[in-house]
């Protein structure tokens, strides 16, 4: 009775280290967002090439995240829609058509990003470095 019961961790427990460093970018940006009481405001585009000019080392990082950005996306509007394409031409199921468009999107996405990484070398890079850099520099900017 005087024993002490050892009670069971979950499995999650027990490297919380492990678990942040193999989620360090949600850590990062939730450690960027608590604490606020206001979004940020609102930036353009020629707020970002501001940016661009002023950090000679994450500057060019972040146009060419941007760059590729616009390639995935466009990979994900043209995998989207000639699947729905090929599906409408032998379904013309209203629901099959709305998950073709969608799985198709993804898979446009992950196979453009996957391309974009090589071509334009973002493996080498810490794409979400470049993007925290901005926006704490927007922070500054706009907050002081």
């Amino acid at each position: 009775m005087g024993e002490e019961q050892e009670t069971k961790k979950p499995w999650w427990a027990y490297d919380k280290q492990a678990w942040r460093e193999r989620f360090d970018a949600l850590y990062k940006l939730g450690s960027f967002t608590q604490g606020r009481d206001k979004p940020l405001k609102r930036w353009s585009d020629e707020d970002v090439e501001e940016f661009i000019r002023t950090d000679p080392v994450y500057g060019p990082q972040l146009k060419v995240i941007r760059r590729s950005a616009k390639f995935c996306a466009a990979g994900a509007v043209v995998g989207g829609l000639s699947t729905t394409a090929l599906v409408f031409r032998y379904a013309k199921a209203p629901h099959g058509l709305l998950l073709s468009l969608v799985a198709g999107s993804m898979v446009g996405w992950c196979l453009v990003e996957e391309a974009a990484s090589i071509a334009y070398g973002l493996h080498k890079m810490d794409c979400m470095e470049a993007n925290l850099k901005f926006l704490d520099w927007w922070k500054e900017k706009t907050e002081g």
